[in-house]
């Protein structure tokens, strides 16, 4: 508060005349989100406020009174509903029923966030009461006006009593500590000057203050009361004054409050789905937050259900979750599971306990989990909690910065430890196309009836009553055969400790077989991600310059997938995967292809060395004139026996800055085609292919017959008729050649592929 501003007090206020007067009714706009939500004014006396809601002009003047006196300090408390919201107070110092006068605005526009101020009584202000008026808005720094209109805020009144110079001060800086389930230890300082008779503190599970008739709960001689027999997990309002004399008492200090903590519990099982989300507020939960770290309530946990997001920069800026109080916390018997993974990169998640739950530097660490899991499925962790933690400990979780990636916790359990125990540290190795090695670290004591294994090309992870793949395993390592080439397995190790009892799954491992040589390949891509030609496996790319081959998501000639291949500076080459019979003779690669430009050039041949472009060597170089999928697009290579064994096939571009587009290649025995045949070759073609269970002749022409073969020349269906639209509902999924017979004795045999 300025000087000029206390002059101007002390000069006029004593010509003063108090009179009761009737005050303006503020108008207010239609917005209802901004508005004083809670308020607190205090000095030797205080008020308290609190709204759900918004009302545009609120006269509590008659019922809400905060006392004070001349040369006294109002301390002055403020929250809003609404983001943005400012507030301003004014006193009508004059009791004129105005707020007018220059010095009426003691406390002026407030910035968009809560407010802790306080503005003073001048010394010779006039014993009365005197309204108060809290305005609120949004832009209070160019329309404030205690009348009004307001477009979006509101208004509140209260009174403000003026007293003679009390003769017993009120205690200030309530604090309550050493909160229990049962006990809290409540301080506070004396006033300037220390009354003779001590205090008297008076606490309430209800937020209503109490009075000067209010039976006190207890006195005190010293400074600190403690106070027994509270109910656990339950909130409580205290309040202190001085007792000068028999007669003479303070107005109660403005209030504390505090929050007991919970029984110990002897088992729990936490998934926050029911809380709120924001800032943490998990019942029976503590946290300590240190610099900028910091954890809440999110949508990340298991499934996207609720779980606690932890994020620290530093060891400077750490954040620790406790957890609630455990009454068999050193019991031995006892462990802790939960699910949890890391946003990126590596995280470490630090699992002990403290002994003092606001005190970061109370941790004890018991076990430290590195983890690179993104995701929860499949991952469970268990720390098993030794008899010489402290009975009064609590467990709790830490991310202390030493890895800044952020950490997700879900699903947590305090239960008895299990009898059988999972194998930990598994590492597969040494893939083939159908086999994988795999070892682990044995559990103490070691399972007596060994080990089950399950594995599945699925990342669902097994429950207890999943049927192992194996069971019984004693040797370590074990070789885990019969598997597909080129698949991505997921792969889990429980204890067998026996028949009936059996220990955790382990977390979740993968690995991908190796490719087998194939004596038959179809591939429209349409099984893997766009993006980088790897994604296909078995699949090789070689590029020079800015040459490059990916799978892309437009314009396929089957489905949503094909090749692009653009050797642009430089080369591009797609290797195929490995043949067993790339030399017999009898095969074709055969595929659709068409070129940006009508003057591409697409080479097939063979590379010798899968990691050397220069080793290729051209069996056939196609022109490509067509500049889409329609018409002909159909080209196919008869690979002679000349090529080596343990060659690969490959498409090479190399011609400048073009695109190349391929899909639906096939290496199937080659078929002998006649001068009808060949006439027909682009005239009709089957739809969809691959297929489910209906294949559609389009073209104008007339059938008389359709006849379905499979690879190896075998009749499977015959279709006599000019029908064009055929259900092969009987047919495996698997490859098929399909002649048509046309009317005009032509004919025209398509590969066709049932998904």
């Amino acid at each position: 508060m300025s000087k000029h501003y206390l002059f101007w007090m002390i000069l006029l206020l004593p010509f003063f005349k108090l009179d009761a007067q009737t005050y303006c009714t503020p108008t207010t706009g239609t917005s209802t989100m901004y508005y004083l939500k809670n308020a607190i004014f205090s000095d030797q006396g205080a008020l308290y406020y609190d709204a759900t809601s918004h009302q545009a002009y609120v006269n509590n003047s008659a019922t809400q009174m905060v006392t004070s006196y001349p040369g006294g300090t109002v301390k002055v408390h403020l929250e809003f509903g609404g983001s943005g919201t400012k507030s301003l107070v004014w006193v009508d110092w004059n009791g004129n029923g105005d707020f007018n006068d220059f010095y009426e605005n003691p406390i002026p526009t407030s910035n968009y966030s809560t407010v802790d101020d306080q503005f003073f009584i001048p010394p010779s202000q006039a014993p009365g009461i005197y309204r108060i008026r809290v305005q609120t808005g949004t832009s209070l720094s160019t329309t404030a006006n205690p009348c009004g209109p307001n477009t979006n805020g509101n208004f509140v009144d209260f009174s403000l009593k003026i007293e003679p110079t009390p003769a017993c001060f009120v205690p200030t800086a309530l604090v309550a500590s050493g909160i229990t389930n049962n006990a809290a230890n409540l301080s506070w300082d004396a006033p300037t000057t220390a009354p003779n008779n001590g205090y008297e503190y008076y606490y309430s599970t209800s937020n209503i203050p109490p009075d000067n008739t209010t039976t006190a709960s207890g006195t005190s001689t010293t400074n600190s009361a403690l106070i027994n027999g509270l109910a656990s997990f339950t909130t409580y309002y205290y309040y202190v004054r001085s007792v000068c004399s028999t007669s003479s008492k303070s107005a109660w200090a403005l209030r504390g409050v505090f929050k007991t903590k919970c029984d110990p519990q002897t088992a729990m099982f936490e998934n926050f789905d029911a809380l709120a989300s924001g800032s943490f507020n998990a019942d029976c939960w503590d946290r300590i937050v240190l610099g900028t770290g910091y954890y809440s309530i999110s949508g990340s946990g298991v499934n996207s259900t609720k779980g606690i997001t932890l994020s620290a920069s530093s060891p400077a800026n750490t954040v620790i979750a406790v957890l609630p109080a455990l009454s068999n916390v050193n019991a031995g018997t006892h462990w802790l599971r939960f699910k949890a993974k890391v946003n990126s990169g590596t995280g470490v998640m630090d699992v002990g306990y403290v002994t003092n739950d606001a005190d970061a530097a109370s941790f004890v660490n018991i076990q430290s989990l590195t983890m690179t899991n993104t995701v929860f499925d499949g991952y469970e962790y268990t720390v098993v909690v030794p008899t010489t933690v402290p009975v009064n400990a609590r467990l709790a979780i830490r991310h202390g910065g030493t890895a800044t990636s952020s950490l997700y916790l879900d699903n947590v359990y305090w239960e008895p430890k299990a009898t059988c125990l999972a194998p930990t540290n598994v590492v597969l190795s040494n893939a083939t196309s159908a086999t994988v090695d795999m070892t682990w670290a044995a559990p103490s004591p070691a399972p007596a009836l060994g080990y089950d294994i399950y594995y599945s090309t699925s990342n669902t992870p097994p429950t207890s009553t999943t049927v192992p793949n194996l069971t019984g395993i004693t040797s370590n390592p074990y070789t885990v055969q019969g598997l597909n080439s080129a698949t991505t397995y997921y792969i889990w190790i429980r204890s067998r400790c026996s028949a009936t009892d059996q220990s955790l799954w382990s977390n979740i491992t993968s690995f991908l077989t190796l490719c087998a040589p194939k004596t038959t390949l179809f591939e429209d891509f349409e099984a893997y991600n766009a993006g980088a030609l790897s994604n296909a496996p078995c699949w090789i790319k070689l590029a020079t310059g800015l040459g490059n081959v990916t799978i892309n998501g437009i314009g396929a000639y089957s489905g949503t997938k094909h090749v692009l291949q653009t050797p642009l500076t430089g080369s591009a080459m797609a290797i195929l995967p490995e043949l067993s019979n790339i030399n017999a003779g009898t095969h074709s690669l055969k595929f659709r292809a068409y070129c940006s430009a009508n003057t591409g050039v697409m080479k097939v041949g063979y590379v010798t060395n899968t990691t050397d472009i220069t080793s290729f060597v051209s069996i056939q170089n196609l022109a490509i004139t067509n500049t889409s999928y329609t018409g002909a697009s159909e080209y196919i290579v008869e690979i002679p026996n000349t090529v080596p064994s343990t060659a690969r096939l490959a498409i090479l571009t190399d011609n400048g800055n073009v695109r190349y587009s391929y899909d639906d290649i096939s290496w199937a025995p080659t078929v002998s085609l006649g001068v009808n045949e060949i006439s027909a070759k682009h005239d009709i073609v089957i739809y969809p292919n691959p297929f489910t269970d209906i294949i559609t002749i389009s073209g104008d022409v007339q059938l008389q017959s359709v006849v379905v073969y499979d690879l190896s020349g075998k009749m499977i269906k015959e279709f006599k008729g000019s029908e064009k639209t055929i259900s092969l509902h009987s047919l495996i999924s698997g490859v098929y050649m399909v002649k048509l017979n046309m009317k005009n004795g032509s004919s025209k045999t398509v590969k066709a592929v049932k998904k």
